[in-house]
């Protein structure tokens, strides 16, 4: 089975060698960009890419363009801030040789929040999937898209290496991109504009973080994720009550 790499790209000149340079054993590398100003393009090119220019409508959009134009029969989605260690490379290489399975598999992450490991919280279930046989699967959802399909999910037993969150400023500049999507979702899936849960739920998601899912043990660290999520949490719910107001 042949496999295309593919990495979605906007202005990550910092982050791009390093990730395709994991991904060189691939079959093919396709590098999805969506406008960069910076040296993205040329620095994937540089490392054997394959690079398209397509405009950004959402992230499920993207990886649904990407699919189309990938070469390979299985498609492996890896975030330009994402590692694949020589183990998790092992793996997938010896999954696709000769008959491959019909399943999807989801691939567990090392989490790094501001250059620190996260073990507890929501790290501890964090396994996305990324590697599938590209005909029989759809991406869905602007943002935290999630795939649609009929196949099994087989779990990979080694892991991606994700740097998430390098500082303050890396975080607001996630937090741009990625609410205005955020409000698109809820709109889409009919929620209502509601002010309590723009009060309650950031609350609730630093308890269900920091104590339920034991992100304590994760130091300050652990303290700095639940609070920022908190702060997510409640300004996603409070822009989307205030459009509801609006109206």
């Amino acid at each position: 089975m042949k496999l295309s790499a593919i990495v979605l790209t906007r202005n990550e000149e910092r982050n791009i060698e390093n990730c395709l340079v994991g991904l060189s054993w691939a079959d093919e590398l396709l590098v999805v960009d969506s406008g960069s100003t910076d040296r993205t393009v040329a620095l994937a090119e540089k490392c054997g890419a394959r690079v398209l220019v397509h405009p950004f409508m959402d992230f499920a959009s993207q990886r649904n363009f990407a699919m189309s134009q990938a070469k390979g029969d299985w498609a492996l989605f890896i975030d330009a801030d994402e590692r694949v260690t020589s183990e998790l490379a092992e793996e997938i290489s010896t999954l696709l040789k000769g008959s491959a399975p019909l399943c999807v598999c989801a691939i567990p992450r090392h989490n790094y929040f501001f250059d620190k490991r996260l073990r507890f919280g929501d790290a501890q279930e964090d396994a996305p999937v990324r590697l599938f046989p590209k005909l029989l699967v759809t991406w869905t959802q602007p943002v935290h898209e999630i795939i649609a399909t009929d196949l099994p999910v087989r779990k990979l037993k080694n892991p991606l290496i994700h740097h998430s969150t390098r500082d303050l400023a890396h975080y607001q500049q996630k937090v741009c991109d990625y609410v205005p999507l955020e409000l698109e979702t809820m709109k889409a899936k009919g929620a209502r504009p509601c002010l309590m849960k723009a009060i309650f739920l950031p609350l609730a998601k630093f308890f269900q973080l920091y104590f339920f899912k034991l992100g304590i043990l994760d130091g300050i660290a652990g303290l700095q994720y639940a609070i920022l999520s908190t702060y997510y949490t409640f300004l996603k719910h409070w822009l989307y009550f205030k459009q509801g107001s609006l109206k």
